[in-house]
């Protein structure tokens, strides 16, 4: 085999790879550790793997250079992305927990094969987190929060756990809110939080890898992904969906992206302050405006 066509081989093995090697270590990890250390133990590995591979074979040479000092990105993923991770399990335990005074016997489909109900998770979690993340776009106090995450003239894997706690909090909460109430079993909002956990890895990555293009009308592709992350407003309130494009193409928002992939990333005429507390702080003196 030629190595240009070896090379085109590789590029669309990868992205499938990552997914079957995530669902297939969920699988072996639940039953052996506590469920709420599942999700961080599979997507935790496959990030290392996916750092190591970002400096193999880049994307973009230009993207392979953080934007910010890596000690930043790391406080804004262990610190911001956590505490918004753990006030959303919270509000979940808070609503379950509220809920089971008035619900005597669970609606989630238990007797329906495991794969079924996987993709019945996914599509009610983005069904709704379709609309939160448009929102945190569209309304004018909410962006701020959710601009840290598009902040940055270079795409790569750090990006992933570059949240502010009031962005990625309602977003965890209402991706696993419709599960809590139907009072699917804690292994599903595992298999919700592992699914998109990887597949947020590979939608940041500066990885070199190609899906083929009828897959962007059903999953949110890596392609799709950077193309909402333009700079040009235009593209970048587009392709909201993280996990299926199916409320994107039914509420008119999905966008084919170009192939050679955006012309460049981040926000607009972007006056981001440098420093970890100077971004938690900042986008709330910009909602308050």
């Amino acid at each position: 085999m030629r190595s240009g066509a070896l090379t085109q081989v590789v590029d669309y093995a990868i992205p499938p790879l990552f997914v079957l090697t995530a669902l297939a270590a969920t699988s072996a990890v639940q039953g052996l550790v506590p469920e709420f250390l599942v999700t961080g133990l599979v997507v935790g590995f496959l990030a290392v793997v996916a750092a190591i591979v970002e400096r193999v074979r880049p994307e973009r040479a230009e993207y392979v250079e953080l934007d910010q000092a890596f000690a930043v990105d790391a406080a804004h993923f262990f610190f911001n992305y956590h505490f918004g991770y753990v006030l959303a399990v919270g509000a979940c335990a808070a609503l379950g927990h509220g809920l089971s005074s008035y619900v005597r016997e669970p609606l989630w489909p238990s007797d329906w094969p495991l794969a079924l109900q996987v993709a019945f998770a996914v599509f009610l979690a983005e069904g709704v987190s379709y609309w939160q993340h448009r929102l945190f776009h569209e309304v004018p106090w909410l962006w701020p929060f959710h601009a840290l995450h598009h902040r940055g003239e270079r795409l790569n894997l750090v990006r992933a756990g570059r949240f502010h706690f009031v962005d990625i909090g309602p977003a965890a909460f209402m991706a696993l809110a419709p599960l809590v109430v139907l009072g699917a079993p804690d292994a599903m909002l595992t298999w919700v939080a592992s699914i998109s956990g990887i597949l947020g890895v590979l939608e940041h990555a500066n990885i070199r890898m190609r899906t083929p293009a009828w897959l962007g009308w059903l999953v949110c592709t890596p392609a799709l992904h950077r193309h909402h992350h333009s700079r040009a407003l235009a593209e970048s309130n587009r392709n909201f969906g993280t996990l299926v494009m199916l409320f994107d193409v039914l509420f008119g928002t999905y966008e084919a992206p170009r192939p050679s992939g955006p012309l460049a990333v981040g926000v607009e005429h972007d006056s981001a302050p440098r420093g970890f507390w100077n971004q938690v702080v900042t986008p709330f003196r910009r909602a308050a405006r």
